[in-house]
Parts: C-alpha cells; sequence; structure tokens
C-alpha cells in the first residue's frame, strides 16, 4: 500500500519507520532556444512507479485516479524519445486522444499500446524515423508524478542560447500529502526535474 511520506530538514518519515537522509540539491537549467520555443524546466517532489506496476493495479475504482496519473506524469527519460512516444498514446489531457472509456478496454488497450511502443531513432542526416526497442519498451519504463512544485523557470525568444537559473531558500516545507495514492502500491517519492520544450 501506498504511505505517507514527509520530507524535512535531511529527515524522511511514514507510518511504519523513519530514515535519516543527507539531501544535497543543486540544480542547474541550461535551456537552449532556436526560433521562438518555450523551454520550462521544473523541479518537483513526486512519485514514481514502473508502468507495467501501476497499469496492472487499474480496476474500476481507482480509474480515474489512474489515468489523471497517467495524463499528468512522464517517462524518465533523460535524452531519449520515449515520452514521445508516451504522449502520442496518451495525449496531453482527458479528450486529447479517442481513448477507451470502459476501464477494461482502456486497460487492455494502454497495455498493448505499452508493450509494443518505446524510444524512437532519429537520423542526424535526413529525416528518416525509426522505432527502437533496443533499451525496452514503455511498458519496462518508470513513470514519474509531479506532486509539489519546488522551483520552476522558463524562457522564449528567437535564437536563445547560453544558461538561465532559478533559486529559492530553503526554508520551505517539503511535505506531501499521498492520501489520494493510498490504495496505489509499490511507488517510491522522489525528487524529479521535467523539463519541457514547445
Amino acid at each position: 500500500m501506498g504511505q505517507n511520506h514527509t520530507f524535512k530538514k535531511g529527515v524522511a518519515k511514514n507510518t511504519k519507520k523513519t530514515t535519516n537522509y543527507n539531501i544535497n540539491i543543486n540544480i542547474v537549467f541550461y535551456n537552449y532556444n532556436h526560433m521562438g520555443k518555450s523551454e520550462t524546466a521544473s523541479a518537483f517532489i513526486g512519485i514514481k512507479i514502473l508502468l507495467s506496476d501501476l497499469i496492472s493495479q487499474l480496476n474500476e475504482s481507482n480509474f480515474p485516479l489512474i489515468k489523471n496519473m497517467l495524463y499528468d506524469g512522464c517517462i524518465e527519460d533523460s535524452n531519449g524519445y520515449y515520452n514521445e512516444a508516451y504522449k502520442i498514446i496518451m495525449g496531453y489531457g482527458e479528450g486529447d486522444n479517442d481513448l477507451p472509456t470502459d476501464y477494461l478496454t482502456f486497460k487492455e488497450y494502454i497495455t498493448e499500446q505499452f508493450k509494443v511502443h518505446g524510444s524512437y531513432n532519429k537520423s542526424k542526416f535526413s529525416s528518416e524515423v525509426t522505432p527502437d526497442l533496443m533499451y525496452g519498451c514503455l511498458w519496462e519504463k518508470e513513470l514519474l508524478v509531479p506532486i509539489k512544485e519546488i522551483l520552476s523557470t522558463e524562457r522564449w525568444g528567437y535564437g536563445r542560447y547560453g544558461i538561465n537559473s532559478a533559486s529559492r531558500p530553503l526554508d520551505f516545507d517539503l511535505a506531501v500529502d499521498l492520501k489520494i495514492y493510498e490504495d496505489i502500491d509499490k511507488f517510491n517519492v522522489i525528487f524529479m526535474v521535467k523539463q519541457h520544450s514547445g
């Protein structure tokens, strides 16, 4: 079962045990911007769970919650194209893609999709794009779901290069309420950085 966690002053607590952590957070946002695109990098407290573990738990009662987790979340993938494949399947929100509305049909459909899709190979010398399952399919990847934003920075414009950064004091509350996830098993509470370019 999911458990309530509190992160504060280097201590993580849950209902069963207390573990001391030495946490050093250094976040540098390198935002490269071309042709008027916007670039956003945000740090969150979130949860991390294997897609296969999450989908395997899907039932009629938790269907709305898990569907929202899938829409809000992203694949842990530092420099590949797993999230591109993931968003083609899931879309960016309710109604974005024509997904099944019945929980059992939805579960069967995305299970099949996540098992046959992975990353892409994109040629440096042409526009050719080919599927790539060398490092596994989406079914085997971790989903990161943001819960509480800690820090964010964005930039936009034409022909932008170089570094931008953002900061905030460390005297803020890192506690997160995990009550809505109490019936979800096999997840961990994590720090995550989400980058978006569009």
